[in-house]
Parts: C-alpha cells; structure tokens; sequence
C-alpha cells in the first residue's frame, strides 16, 4: 500500500489526500490485525516479524518524507523519528547478536499509535486544503493544527522511548 498512499498524498487532486489518509489507516489497521492473529494462532515467525517490522517502517517513513515535501511537517519531527527508528533498531539487533531480547514496551507502541494518527490526520490536512471533499481553510488549518501537535507528542514519545531501548541494552552496549 506504501507506494499507492504516496503517490496519492503527492497527486493533490480532488480526493487524492482523503484516499490516502483513507488507505494509511486501511494498511495501519491490517498490519495491527495481521500481528494479533498471527500471535494468536502461533504463526509468528522470524520472517514475519522481519517483513511486519520492514513493511511497517516504510509505510512511515515513506509517509514522514511525504508530509515534509508538502511543507505539512517540519524536518525536525520527521528526523527525530526517523533516527529513533534506526538507532532501535540497531540496538535491538546487537542486543538479539548478544542474547538479549528487548521487547516492545507500553511506550513505544503509544508512539506508534500517535505517529500513526498523527500522519492520519495530516492527510486528511492535505485533502483539505486542496480541493478534495474536505476542502477549506478552516478545516485545513485545524487539520494541520491537530495534526502538527500530535506528531509534537509522538515526537517527545518517541524520545522517551528510545531513552528507555538505550538504558534496557545498556548491559550489551557498554561489554565492548
């Protein structure tokens, strides 16, 4: 769905910006069922929780990039999140070399759910202030108001966050 939703998000025409916010939360929603099943029924595998957390990724980051181009997210809140994102990861992945495991926390899966609300919102921003069924100024600048500081809030929860992976794999990080 990655590439539909930003070429959708890009295109700016009547409705371009509803159906791509429309489809973001549509792959957002599957990719969250698609896991509780799998979990649910056994059917985790190192694969799938590969391709789930890549496909994941770029969806967002796809979606970040996007939104700064549209002048609709300032730099700063895309970096942060795009940095938290690779640091993390390659945390997880020298802490998993090293046996540890460090699991999703309360905290990270509240900045997912407010980054992803977040784009969400600023989507349907970009179908407002375009010429889409959501169009005029007011609802625009709303639109972007809300979405603007839940990506602020996202932004200082994924701080948080990554603080949190950092001093969980602090044990590993300071071995060598």
């Amino acid at each position: 769905a990655t590439p539909v939703v930003l070429a959708l998000a890009l295109a700016g025409g009547p409705g371009s910006g509803l159906a791509a916010a429309i489809l973001f939360a549509l792959a957002a929603i599957t990719d969250y069922l698609d896991g509780r099943i799998a979990r649910a029924r056994g059917l985790v595998s190192p694969m799938g929780v590969f391709l789930d957390l890549a496909a994941d990724k770029i969806l967002v980051a796809g979606t970040l990039v996007v939104l700064v181009e549209l002048g609709l997210l300032p730099t700063w809140i895309a970096a942060t999140i795009l940095i938290r994102e690779f640091v993390v990861q390659g945390v997880r992945q020298w802490a998993a070399a090293e046996d540890l495991v460090i699991a999703a926390r309360g905290l990270g899966k509240a900045k997912t759910a407010l980054t992803l609300l977040g784009i969400f919102v600023l989507l349907l921003a970009r179908d407002a202030l375009t010429d889409g069924p959501l169009a005029s100024s007011a609802s625009g600048a709303t639109l972007t108001a809300v979405g603007f500081w839940l990506m602020v809030a996202a932004t200082a929860v994924t701080v948080a966050s990554g603080w949190l992976y950092l001093r969980a794999a602090w044990p590993v990080l300071i071995r060598r």
